[in-house]
């Protein structure tokens, strides 16, 4: 028989030193080396109440560039945001004062000027005007030589000075013979009066900082300047109207039978208020006469007193103006001015009829308007709310209307402007004075000082500023100042009819050349542009 197998134990190996070993079933096990598993990883078990582990370090190298390019876009988001938040270059405060001062010297200025220009235009002769305002026109285009020469503080000092000698010398009885040559002498210092004013902004936008920057420092000064003016219009004349009430003078005690105009025949005066509605009443009293001396019942007029003592109130406020003109002004001369530019310049030729315009429209509402339609209606009781309503909605439309054309705005503005103003021609066109229309005198005003800071804004937007400014500013103040001096020279001879119908015609020629000017500028800063 054969052996039987042995069945005892044998003792196995200890497991130290060696690694437990998992055979495969596979059928190419004697082909393939199967590699040593570890045995925590064949009892590794995820438990649920466990935290998953970090990602291992392996995809770190990938990430690293991701951090870089966000780091980067950090540091330029906050260098970008640092450009944001910084703050523009600030004027300097004694620029800024100076300029406050000069505001306030021309503000005072025009609070004893235009009230008087006005008071003087409709109550005597309007001719020494027109003497005045043709010489400033034969100055102006001398106007940047002399402040070249002389500079803005001197050429604002001098101006303030002959103003307030001329107003000075209303409060007495001086003769005619002394009076022309000081209404010359104040004629030869406006013109360059207004360019040093004008300057003395440009010279304050050139510290503002870059291009955009001095553009809208250059709109707020002249903004500045043009309210002080409006804000003296308005000042003197509640002057004028405090006066009225403290010196009034009833026209209706004045009225006498035989009171009659000198170029009409009346059956008896004073006239009936039908008198004042017949068609054919402005034609047969025009020019001078264009209504009595004694013009309604319920008109007021001031005292000889009273005007003494008004006027010697105005030249009071002139001779502030001189001194705040002198620590406001700037005693550095100007640049020279650019006589070529002055030529090929567009801004010269295109801007003349809109000047013309506006010194028409502006003789017009100071002389012939203030005399027909308010000394004639109401007194002088009724003008001086037709100047305060002109100054008021002035100084409101310069305001705001000069902030909407600094948008791009500048055509619908001269659209709603000329529309506007053609219809308020119209209006005092078929107007005629009567005594119950009290309120319309104020009303037109107010509106016709609207329309005229329209075009003062969208004239003086398109030709301050830019090189070579000076010349053709210039000649466009010498239009403005023949339009000065024509209006009051035809508030001696032309009735207002005529006067309306020339005025519309010079608004036609005024927005045809204005807007070939746009044109033009628009197409030389889109050529800037592109280059």
């Amino acid at each position: 028989m054969g052996s039987l197998p042995d069945l005892t134990e044998r003792s196995r190996p200890s497991p130290v030193g060696r690694t437990a070993s998992r055979t495969v079933s596979d059928p190419h096990r004697h082909r393939a080396v199967i590699p040593q598993i570890p045995v925590s990883t064949i009892c590794k078990k995820e438990w649920l109440w466990k935290k998953p582990k970090t990602p291992s370090r392996v995809a770190q190298p990938a990430v690293v560039p991701r951090r870089r390019d966000s780091a980067a876009s950090s540091l330029g988001a906050a260098s970008v945001r640092k450009l944001l938040t910084r703050q523009p270059p600030k004027v300097p405060k004694p620029i800024v004062n100076r300029f406050t001062l000069l505001c306030l010297s021309s503000g005072l200025c025009a609070t004893a000027l235009l009230p008087f220009t006005a008071f003087a235009g409709a109550e005597a002769a309007a001719m020494p005007l027109a003497l005045m305002h043709s010489i400033a026109a034969v100055i102006a285009p001398f106007s940047p030589l002399i402040l070249q020469k002389l500079g803005a503080r001197i050429v604002i000092t001098i101006a303030h000075i002959l103003v307030f000698i001329l107003i000075t010398a209303h409060t007495v009885a001086t003769p005619l013979s002394v009076l022309l040559p000081l209404y010359g002498l104040c004629g030869m210092t406006l013109s360059p009066m207004s360019l040093a004013l004008t300057a003395s902004a440009t010279t304050l936008a050139q510290a503002a900082g870059d291009e955009v920057r001095r553009k809208i420092a250059l709109r707020r000064a002249l903004r500045a300047l043009r309210a002080a003016q409006d804000l003296g219009l308005v000042f003197g004349s509640l002057l004028l109207g405090g006066a009225l009430m403290i010196w009034p003078e009833n026209l209706m005690q004045l009225a006498q039978p035989s009171a009659t105009p000198t170029n009409i025949t009346l059956q008896k005066w004073p006239p009936s208020e039908e008198y004042f509605l017949e068609d054919d009443y402005e034609e047969r009293t025009c020019g001078a006469a264009g209504c009595p001396n004694t013009q309604s019942l319920s008109g007021t007029a001031l005292t000889a007193e009273g005007r003494r003592i008004l006027v010697a109130v105005w030249a009071s406020v002139a001779l502030a103006s001189i001194g705040l003109g002198v620590y406001g002004a700037s005693s550095t001369p100007g640049p020279p001015p650019d006589a070529r530019s002055i030529v090929k310049d567009p801004r010269t030729l295109l801007g003349i009829p809109m000047g013309l315009f506006i010194g028409l429209q502006q003789g017009f509402i100071y002389t012939s308007y203030i005399k027909w339609y308010g000394v004639c209606v109401g007194g002088w009781s009724c003008a001086w709310r037709a100047l305060f309503g002109a100054g008021c909605l002035q100084a409101l439309a310069a305001a705001t209307l000069s902030m909407a054309a600094a948008r791009g705005r500048r055509g619908a503005l001269a659209a709603g402007g000329a529309a506007a103003h053609a219809s308020l021609m119209l209006a005092l066109l078929r107007w005629r004075a009567a005594r119950t229309d009290l309120a319309l005198p104020a009303v037109a005003a107010a509106a016709w000082g609207a329309c005229a800071a329209l075009w003062d804004v969208l004239q003086v937007g398109a030709c301050v500023g830019g090189a070579g400014w000076r010349g053709p500013w210039a000649a466009t103040l010498g239009a403005r100042h023949v339009g000065l001096a024509a209006a009051c020279a035809a508030r001696q001879f032309v009735c207002v009819r005529a006067q309306l119908a020339t005025l519309a015609a010079a608004l036609a020629a005024a927005l045809l050349a204005h807007a070939a000017l746009e044109l033009r500028l628009r197409r030389g800063e889109a050529g800037r542009h592109r280059s």
